[in-house]
């Protein structure tokens, strides 16, 4: 029997612990960096497969990384698995049914470790959501030691791989002086007034951006009543660009210059907190998603190959590190990620089908790399040159 034929046979066997795996989760989800039920779940059944787990990993406390096939090789691969919430929605990005594909495959590998000649790491990396701990563990080195780095996430269409915008995200917090506002406005300085004009001047800088630039934001707090000159007023800001050295090196300067600047204008003082960590743009590697791209037509499974862009994601940051690759597996239907309907579908026959999908993506991407000098030579020599 072919190597291929035996790892899905075995997903095939495991596949009702990834269905019980994405219930639980879907039934309890916990939002991004108090994943503690979701962790120690999916710990406890990788360690009743015999698969040694080193807890809290990179000082994470709900990370961990597991031992899968450990082989005497140059060649080392990392499984990632995604297991945070959203708040108030649940699982409407689809993590539960990500983190059961990543534990069927880790599942169906280990059961075939004797066939597979490329050492295998299952990494659970946490706080996708918000915070990006996979760029916590990318600037941490954690992914300097792999030859590729794999997940799926779930969508409503099948693709190759995802491509992504470099991410920034700050709080713009302004400090101004309270007064009344009818009595004695010329004693106060508005928070609020310098906020606005910040943001005002965002959306001039708009205009003059790269394509692939996205500004965004809110307003978080911005006074207490009309009769008091806002003493204090906070706002929140995403800046994506589809280059991280674009990005990194012009635009976010130029937003600092203009969100000090209508500081100074207004006389407040201006205090500016990253939030979270930054995200980093996806590096496309063409020889690695030509593999996935026939694995999925040898599997049957129709992909749309289009290039558009889907938002930021952690994984970016990673591919910085090693090769990486981020295809998605279709639910079945039409529903928008990020939505309490894509939350419930996660608990419906829907989701097992994108499970077993995704499963079988990632096992025979492992065995065709492993078995495959010359395809591995191509994703690492690309990777070097980008």
């Amino acid at each position: 029997m072919e190597i291929k034929e035996k790892l899905l046979e075995s997903i095939e066997k495991y596949k009702e612990e990834a269905f019980d795996l994405n219930t639980f989760l879907a039934n309890n989800p916990e939002i991004s960096g108090c994943e503690f039920k979701s962790c120690e779940k999916i710990i406890e059944i990788l360690e009743n497969n015999n698969i040694k787990i080193e807890k809290n990993f990179c000082n994470l406390q709900t990370a961990f990384k597991g031992k899968v096939i450990e082989k005497d090789s140059k060649t080392k691969g990392a499984i990632l698995v995604e297991y945070d919430a959203l708040e108030g929605l649940g699982h409407a990005c689809g993590h539960s049914a990500s983190a059961a594909i990543s534990l069927l495959s880790v599942l169906a590998l280990k059961e075939n470790e004797d066939l597979i000649n490329v050492n295998i790491d299952v990494i659970g990396t946490p706080d996708e959501e918000l915070a990006g701990a996979k760029s916590f563990m990318a600037d941490n080195g954690v992914f300097d030691e792999y030859d590729f780095a794999i997940m799926i996430h779930i969508s409503n269409e099948n693709m190759p791989c995802w491509k992504f915008l470099a991410l920034e995200t700050y709080e713009f917090d302004f400090k101004g002086k309270p007064a009344h506002t009818a009595a004695s406005p010329w004693e106060g300085r508005s928070a609020l007034d310098a906020l606005m004009l910040m943001i005002h001047s965002f959306d001039l800088i708009r205009k003059s951006t790269r394509p692939g630039t996205i500004i965004e934001g809110y307003i978080k707090e911005g006074g207490l009543t009309t009769n008091i000159i806002p003493e204090r007023a906070k706002g929140i800001y995403a800046i994506r660009s589809d280059s991280t050295k674009y990005l990194q090196e012009e635009l976010m300067p130029w937003i600092f210059k203009a969100a000090n600047a209508s500081a100074k204008a207004m006389e407040t003082n201006l205090e500016i907190k990253e939030v979270g960590y930054p995200f980093k743009d996806m590096k496309w590697n063409e020889n690695g998603v030509e593999s996935i791209r026939e694995i999925m037509t040898e599997l049957n499974i129709s992909y749309n190959d289009n290039s558009k862009i889907f938002g930021s994601s952690d994984m970016g940051s990673v591919s910085h590190r090693c090769p990486a690759f981020h295809p998605s597996v279709s639910i079945g239907k039409d529903v928008a990620l990020h939505t309490k309907e894509m939350a419930d579908l996660m608990k419906t026959e829907s989701a097992k089908e994108a499970i077993l999908n995704g499963a079988k993506i990632i096992s025979l991407f492992v065995e065709k790399v492993s078995n495959d000098r010359e395809l591995l030579n191509k994703i690492k020599l690309e990777y070097k040159k980008n």
